[in-house]
């Protein structure tokens, strides 16, 4: 005889005691509860309100003070009467507390946003200033491309000459032809020789030729 199957678990397992639950099952019944109806708002609680106590009467007709004695009806009347004023005086100090602090963070608020405010300031006085130089930059450039570039800047020599032994050299930049530089490189005038004085000649020691001796060796 086939034993009949166990009926399955259901989802929502009810919690072992509802008396002392724990945190997990609290926030099981919480959250079942919330989406038993979605179309239901959600309950938000008020926020709570400012403490107010009874204003001080304006007159007080009979003041009776701690020297009556305990047994009489007017002792509870003077210390329900001082409560009051000693909670509306706490209350008047609060308030004065409150609106002190709240002056105050504003005041920190206001530095703040004006330091902040004076540096982001400087840095986009910064950047526009940096924009306008590259942009007066940039358009120098594109006129002295648009000219040419010796008139751009006809004091910047091309290439760099030098006269090493009367000769000129010309340093290339690689990539450059030397048939190209060759055509442009203009002849260097020689220098004529320079004549020596005569009495410079005259004090000159003459140079005697003397005989030459040949010895052959035979082997």
């Amino acid at each position: 005889m086939a034993t009949p199957n166990p009926p399955a678990a259901s989802s929502s397992t009810p919690p072992v005691n509802r008396h002392a639950m724990t945190a997990v099952e609290k926030q099981r019944m919480q959250l079942e509860k919330l989406l038993k109806d979605p179309t239901k708002a959600a309950y938000v609680p008020p926020p709570p309100k400012e403490k107010t106590i009874r204003p001080a009467r304006e007159m007080m007709k009979n003041v009776q003070g701690s020297s009556a004695g305990a047994g009489s009806g007017e002792f509870h009347v003077y210390k329900a009467s001082r409560r009051r004023e000693y909670e509306r005086l706490k209350l008047l100090e609060e308030t004065v507390q409150k609106e002190t602090d709240e002056v105050e963070f504003e005041r920190r608020r206001q530095e703040a946003a004006a330091v902040t405010e004076a540096k982001t300031a400087k840095n986009r006085a910064k950047r526009q200033k940096k924009k306008e130089r590259s942009k007066a930059h940039g358009g120098q450039t594109t006129e002295s491309l648009g000219r040419g570039g010796d008139d751009a800047a006809p004091d910047v020599p091309m290439k760099k000459r030098r006269l090493v032994n009367g000769k000129e050299l010309v340093f290339r930049r690689p990539g450059e032809d030397s048939d190209q530089e060759d055509e442009e490189t203009e002849p260097v005038p020689e220098r004529a020789p320079q004549e020596v004085p005569q009495d410079i000649l005259s004090n000159l020691p003459q140079v005697l030729d003397e005989p030459k001796i040949t010895i052959h060796e035979d082997d």
